[in-house]
């Protein structure tokens, strides 16, 4: 039989061999480049293949919208906080506010779906046709209110 002092022994020498061996596989600098990977401060650059760092490039969208289409838009959300405001304070009841809701919704789709159609740009006319429907809301909200 073997005793526990030369298992722990025989032991101790083999984790320590190995240990050491995958020690130095992991310092070796087998034709690597220099300026790349965990050796310039950037950890993750040596540890994957170029392949697998790379993300797959997306086509940017720039969005250029139009100030017109941001004024409507802008317009609709104060009136959206104004709605909510009205039904939070109790003066708007459930009914009114459900159609002060979808109202606000079609000029939205309206205004957005124009401009989709225009190269993000609101001609004159849906421009104005806008206006007044905003207009027509805020009469709406006040008359409800």
């Amino acid at each position: 039989m073997r005793s526990p002092l030369k298992i722990t022994t025989i032991a101790a020498l083999a984790l320590s061999l190995l240990g050491g061996a995958a020690f130095a596989a992991d310092h070796h600098d087998h034709g690597r480049d220099n300026d790349r990977g965990a050796y310039n401060g950037d950890y993750y650059q040596g540890i994957f293949g170029p392949d697998d760092m790379t993300a797959p490039s997306m086509p940017m969208r720039v969005h250029t919208a139009s100030t017109r289409l941001d004024r409507v838009l802008t317009e609709l959300r104060a009136d959206n906080r104004q709605i909510n405001a009205d039904r939070a304070e109790g003066r708007l009841t459930v009914a009114s506010y459900n159609k002060l809701e979808r109202e606000d919704a079609a000029i939205r789709a309206q205004a957005l779906n124009t401009a989709s159609a225009h190269n993000g740009m609101l001609p004159n006319q849906s421009y104005a046709r806008l206006q007044g429907e905003v207009r027509h809301l805020d009469n709406d909200m006040s008359r409800m209110a």
